[in-house]
């Protein structure tokens, strides 16, 4: 079912290039969007975003007459709403969808509930949407994962896959410490962030041409390589699957979610006693994973793309 084009106003980045890579996934998905429906576009102001603050902007739109569609917002988090400004003062009923609601953005996400005028809100965590009903009983808050644009990525042949071991993003210390010299004694090749908070690849092509080219993707989810930031919430994020459409094998710790949402367990549970041998024997029986790496592969195809979401989320809206 697609929304007519005065049904709804998408907030969407004008320059993603300009931005940090992470921002790259916000753009995955309102590119998304736009392939299966007509929004009107409202391009991002980088300028009033940083120039009005929060409490300068619940002022803003309280002056503003709200007279236009609802508007969509995509985030990666509540101190990135801004990107809204100043079009969602200008309408009522917007809708706001967050990739990270940790519980420690719990009361800025209260706060920006009003300031944004937004009475639909779409998180990524089942566990976060439940506490933030909670919270906010007097708007619609509903659980929808993350998705992935699986129409980008590319898979090299897998003889033709010379990565061994990918980590992307924030790393697991413990698990990296005990294999890094056995990787090199080994000659596994293993990429990773060399430099805490350094990007490994600096372009979307890069990013998904370093994932297509390897063989395992280690991941972790925030509640273990940043637990005091996660507060014990455990989610999918893209990387699960953004590894998987482009044919890589998981190994870390699945989330209980990821294993609902697929109905089985699509990775390689990690074996912290010896993580290095653990890689070294996956590798060298690695086409016995090949049916696994394929399976998980079909599933997010069929059913975990953004296309997918997009259409539980117009159920939604339609149905508030």
């Amino acid at each position: 079912m697609i929304l007519d084009n005065m049904d709804l106003r998408l907030i969407k980045i004008k320059n993603v290039a300009a931005h940090h890579v992470s921002m790259a996934d916000v753009d995955d998905f309102e590119s998304s969007i736009l392939e299966l429906s007509s929004p009107e576009i409202c391009y991002e102001s980088v300028y009033l975003r940083k120039l009005i603050k929060p409490s300068v902007a619940l002022i803003i739109n309280k002056l503003c007459l709200k007279n236009r569609a609802p508007a969509f917002c995509i985030s990666m988090g509540a101190s990135v709403v801004s990107r809204g400004i100043p079009h969602m003062f200008f309408s009522s009923g917007n809708i706001l969808y967050l990739f990270d609601a940790w519980p420690e953005t719990y009361n800025s996400i209260k706060k920006i509930i009003k300031a944004f005028n937004i009475d639909l809100l779409l998180v990524s965590s089942a566990e976060s949407a439940e506490k933030l009903r909670d919270i906010l009983p007097d708007i619609v808050v509903e659980y929808c994962p993350e998705g992935c644009r699986t129409g980008i990525y590319r898979a090299a042949e897998y003889k033709e896959k010379d990565i061994d071991v990918i980590q992307i993003g924030r790393k697991y210390d413990l698990w990296h410490n005990k294999v890094l010299d056995k990787f090199h004694q080994n000659s596994v090749s293993y990429i990773y962030e060399k430099v805490k908070g350094e990007v490994i690849f600096q372009n979307r092509n890069d990013f998904i041409n370093g994932l297509g080219r390897s063989r395992i993707s280690v991941c972790f989810p925030k509640s273990l390589t940043h637990p005091y930031q996660s507060g014990g919430v455990t989610t999918m994020t893209q990387r699960y699957l953004q590894s998987v459409a482009s044919k890589c094998l998981i190994l870390g710790v699945i989330p209980d979610e990821m294993k609902k949402l697929f109905g089985y367990d699509p990775g390689v549970a990690v074996d912290m006693r010896d993580p290095a041998g653990q890689i070294m024997d996956i590798l060298y029986n690695f086409n016995d994973y090949i049916p696994l790496i394929e399976k998980n592969f079909t599933e997010c195809i069929n059913h975990h793309g953004w296309d997918k979401r997009w259409s539980k989320i117009l159920e939604i809206i339609q149905n508030r």
